[in-house]
């Protein structure tokens, strides 16, 4: 796993789709149509954490757009004809562009949802997971009279 990348001040750097993270907002209107209300009532969750102070304190969150928002973004530019969109497709999907699309990936919003914004962040808790399951069953099969 690649560790994720700090900025100057060592905050974790955390990319972010604005239109994503502000899909509630009145002048995102536009961009919520057909999401479904599971997912924009998920996604206030995701805000909230991403304003929380003690997120602030430990990630850089850098607002970028994700790839179907940039594709949604450039289709309502004047005099855009299917070739020009396939060439702007074309070069987005080359770019480096890591800003995930939070309203598509599941696991990820759900992640962000409980604080989670690193991979290591998710892996540390996946794994003190598994430890306290581990642990809950062993105790379970002792008060069982369950040897292993």
């Amino acid at each position: 796993m690649e560790e994720t990348p700090k900025n100057h001040e060592g905050k974790l750097i955390v990319p972010v789709c604005a239109y994503c993270q502000g899909i509630n907002n009145e002048n995102m209107k536009e961009f919520a149509q057909g999401i479904d209300q599971k997912v924009k009532d998920e996604m206030k969750v995701v805000d909230a954490q991403i304003q929380k102070p003690e997120s602030k304190e430990k990630h850089s969150f850098t607002h970028g757009t994700c790839r179907e928002h940039s594709i949604q973004n450039i289709k309502t530019m004047p005099g855009m004809t299917p070739e020009r969109l396939q060439s702007f497709i074309s070069k987005l999907d080359a770019s480096s562009n890591k800003t995930p699309c939070l309203l598509k990936n599941e696991p990820l919003r759900h992640a962000f949802m409980r604080g989670l914004f690193t991979p290591e962040e998710i892996q540390q808790a996946q794994q003190s997971t598994q430890q306290s399951n581990q642990q809950l069953t062993e105790r379970f099969k002792k008060l069982a009279g369950i040897k292993s």
